[in-house]
């Protein structure tokens, strides 16, 4: 589930995403996605999920041989997948969640980079469905509530 909320700086958030709040037009990160590597008491850094990134990613799946089983995945096209890095410094990410300017999430990259839609709104979607779920008390919201 995705939350808004302030997490305690013991706990870590690596391995999650990062969601840029929709109201963050004057932010660097605008309508990003952070896969966070690390977070602990030194920083935070991650990989930034932006379109062009998931479109390097789809286009080099679409170009490797079908693998199943144990095969070794060749990885020499990963080298031209363009990666921005996001880093903070000690506590600063921390501020910027209990400020707002980020939602955090389980991470997901496969289905992120499987809709053909950009990360970021994969996620606010995801986000606010999370948001009306707990406001409202809704155990179970439909994909798409409008065909109900």
């Amino acid at each position: 589930m995705a939350t808004k909320q302030n997490q305690p700086a013991t706990q870590s958030l690596r391995g999650r995403m990062l969601i840029a709040a929709p109201l963050a037009d004057n932010s660097p990160y605008r309508r990003s996605a952070v896969l966070l590597l690390e977070h602990n008491a030194e920083g935070a850094s991650g990989v930034i999920l932006d379109d062009s990134f998931a479109a390097s990613l789809r286009q080099l799946r679409q170009q490797l041989p079908r693998i199943t089983g144990t095969q070794q995945l060749p990885i020499a096209g990963l080298a031209a997948v363009p990666v921005k890095v996001a880093m903070w410094q000690p506590g600063q990410l921390d501020h910027e969640l209990q400020s707002g300017v980020w939602f955090n999430a389980p991470a997901n990259p496969q289905r992120l980079l499987s809709e053909g839609v950009p990360p970021w709104h994969v996620l606010v979607r995801e986000v606010g469905r999370s948001v009306y779920r707990e406001a409202l008390g809704i155990k179970g919201f439909p994909h798409s509530p409008w065909l109900n």
